[in-house]
């Protein structure tokens, strides 16, 4: 990698929090807008592409956690990830779990996988176990490529 900050794409399902929480992270980390966020199974009938991130939680708990330290995501939308997107960015950081991994994404060399679990349901607890998790997986990839 060069000085500057890499481009990173990081993809979950559904691109409601996982995603959505590394991205803004990530970002926030490098003082930059340099990370994206996108959903293997966004735009699936039960889960429609553009959907208001504040609109898809029952509890407050995510936001509160991440206007906490700083970052603001309530109106950040769900997007779905196309095969050409994997081009458009240094690193690809893949949280997506079976059976919902396209395979042009499965043999794409430049993929890294984290294994973060997808809530049914986002608490407090929840909230703030997935972002140290989240956090110290996006401090580490930073700091790797400088």
């Amino acid at each position: 990698m060069t000085n500057q900050t890499p481009k990173v794409l990081f993809i979950c399902k559904g691109n409601w929090f996982r995603s959505q929480m590394a991205a803004a992270i990530y970002n926030k980390l490098t003082s930059s807008n340099n990370a994206d966020s996108v959903g293997t199974y966004t735009g699936a009938s039960d889960e429609p592409e553009g959907q208001i991130l504040e609109d898809l939680f029952k509890t407050p708990h995510f936001f509160e956690m991440m206007e906490g330290n700083g970052m603001n995501v309530r109106k950040n939308s769900t997007k779905r990830l196309q095969p050409q997107m994997l081009d458009e960015y240094d690193l690809v950081i893949s949280m997506a779990e079976e059976p919902y991994i396209p395979d042009f994404l499965k043999n794409k060399e430049k993929v890294i996988w984290w294994e973060i679990e997808n809530p049914t349901f986002v608490d407090q607890r929840i909230a703030e176990d997935t972002y140290e998790k989240i956090y110290n997986l996006v401090y580490k990839l930073i700091t790797e490529n400088q």
